[in-house]
């Protein structure tokens, strides 16, 4: 059961890999941002949400985090938009996504 004033904390990032390296679109990053994405630069790092997602619980008072937890999402196979049907050319254009969740207290 969490304490009354805590705070649960999610910060995620995607972007598009050609041949699963060269960074194509991602989200980006950057605190002082003023688009939400960017061209051929690799903002899908753990480093880079980590660092957002403390930015963020300081921002609130609550530096004091717990229970993190982390997620990575790849999919190397082309997808039609809107179908989900895969298509057999792998490492063309791959997706890649990592989410970072925890409590701030």
């Amino acid at each position: 059961m969490a304490r009354t004033g805590d705070e649960h904390i999610l910060v995620s990032n995607y972007g598009w890999y050609l041949f699963h390296f060269i960074p194509v679109a991602n989200g980006n990053a950057n605190e002082n941002r003023w688009l939400p994405w960017v061209m051929f630069r690799d903002d899908v790092t753990l480093d880079k949400v980590q660092r957002r997602f403390m930015m963020h619980a300081n921002d609130i008072g609550k530096p004091d985090v717990r229970d993190l937890s982390y997620t990575t999402r790849e999919s190397v196979m082309l997808e039609i938009p809107g179908l989900n049907l895969p298509l057999p050319v792998p490492y063309l254009l791959t997706y890649r996504e990592i989410q970072l969740s925890g409590v701030a207290r």
